[in-house]
């Protein structure tokens, strides 16, 4: 009876089974379209490979895991060797006396150079003050003046030591009143010159004849400020057609002295400068070269480029001064000095230049007081000429070979005043500038 309850049980739920369908179906599978491989044609492929440059032969004598036999472990190691014991860092730290490569130095022993507590901070630099506006860049210079000066060759900040000033290269210095008529450039130059002048026959001390000069100047540019000038330095000579003035050539006087750009705009083309000249009294008597005491010059400079042209650029230098003597045997003047010159088709060539001079005698000296005429630039007659004037007027060039080497000439004929020993003057110079 079980046996039959049993098998009616599993009849009855196979049943219910086969009467449920699937849940899901597969599908007929697509078919796939045949795959045609088509060659590629090597005509369209270029050009084939170049050959190699080098080809390797057939390596038949090496071996993996050896390497020569005075080799050290680690140098086996990367011919392929395995590490072995005796590889350590020991043997790695072995000096070159025991047949490693290089290794590393031991640091050395630190030296204790404080306490242990860092050292404070400096101090902050002081703030500079502001420049005043008569003296634009006033620290600048003043610091200038502080730093030692510089070996000949050797960089100062942004310059060459002792190298001129090289902003207003466009700049030509005067030729005329050579002694008196400063360039407001803080220059380096070796400047030999020479003149000639002639005498007025109705001279009545020499009676004709003329005067000269042969000599050196030279100038030293410390900065592009400060520079020093030795501006008269050579020998002087007198032909005179009376007895009362014998003929003699001597040294002349020594006039030197420093000078200080005040005023530099590279913008503007524009700078002025202050000097002061010493003029010593150290020459031959015969020629009026031992007048008097020191004799003092202070005086300005200043220089413009005043405009441009289709024919060039014009420049424009003025110097005016004073000399005074410590003493009273010398005579006193004020003199001005005008250069005009044009840079002909700002080549940086060829300059024609114009200057005008002017010399007033304010006082009297007392060395020869018999004699009413004074020689001015060529010699301090220390006369009795006080109130005289003479007015000049001096066409030239200039003409400049190279940066460094200019030749300069002039003639100068006296306009109005007292002509004394002033009938025209030839000048020349030659001037080597750094």
């Amino acid at each position: 009876m079980n046996r039959r309850l049993l098998v009616a049980s599993v009849l009855a739920f196979a049943g219910s089974a086969a009467a449920q369908g699937p849940a899901a179906r597969l599908g007929v599978p697509a078919p796939i379209p045949p795959i045609t491989v088509r060659a590629s044609d090597p005509d369209n492929e270029g050009p084939p490979p170049p050959p190699p440059a080098a080809r390797i032969g057939t390596i038949s004598g090496a071996r993996i895991g050896q390497g020569p036999d005075d080799a050290s472990p680690e140098e086996k190691y990367n011919w392929g060797a395995g590490r072995t014991k005796a590889t350590t860092t020991a043997a790695r730290d072995r000096g070159d006396d025991e047949g490693s490569g290089a290794r590393l130095r031991s640091p050395a022993p630190g030296r204790k150079t404080s306490n242990g507590d860092d050292p404070p901070p400096p101090p902050p630099p002081p703030e500079a003050g502001t420049d005043p506006g008569w003296w634009p860049g006033r620290n600048h210079d003043l610091e200038d003046l502080r730093n030692q000066f510089p070996a000949f060759g050797e960089r100062d900040r942004d310059r060459i030591a002792f190298r001129s000033d090289c902003e207003f290269d466009n700049f030509i210095s005067p030729i005329s009143n050579p002694f008196l008529a400063e360039d407001p450039r803080s220059l380096t130059e070796l400047r030999p010159l020479y003149f000639y002048q002639g005498i007025p026959s109705a001279q009545y001390f020499t009676q004709g004849g003329h005067l000269s000069f042969l000599g050196v100047q030279a100038r030293a540019a410390f900065t592009d400020r400060f520079s020093v000038t030795m501006t008269k330095l050579g020998w002087s000579s007198l032909t005179s057609g009376s007895p009362l003035a014998p003929s003699d050539t001597g040294f002349s006087e020594i006039w030197l002295g420093p000078k200080f750009v005040f005023w530099r705009a590279p913008d503007t083309q524009t700078l002025a400068s202050f000097g002061l000249q010493f003029q010593l009294p150290v020459g031959n008597g015969n020629v009026f070269q031992d007048t008097g005491g020191l004799g003092l010059v202070p005086y300005l400079s200043f220089g413009r480029m005043i405009g441009k042209t289709d024919y060039g650029s014009f420049h424009l230098i003025n110097v005016a001064g004073y000399q005074l003597t410590t003493g009273s045997g010398r005579t006193d003047y004020f003199f001005d000095s005008l250069h005009l010159d044009l840079d002909m088709a700002d080549e940086h060539r060829f300059y024609p230049t114009l200057e005008l001079n002017w010399f007033h005698t304010a006082s009297n000296g007392t060395t020869r007081p018999f004699l009413f005429f004074e020689g001015r630039d060529w010699a301090n007659l220390g006369a009795s000429a006080a109130g005289q004037d003479l007015v000049t007027i001096a066409p030239g060039f200039r003409y400049r070979f190279t940066d460094y080497l200019e030749l300069g000439a002039t003639i100068e004929f006296p306009l109005v005043g007292t002509r004394d020993l002033f009938r025209y003057r030839f000048g020349v110079d030659l001037i080597w500038r750094y």
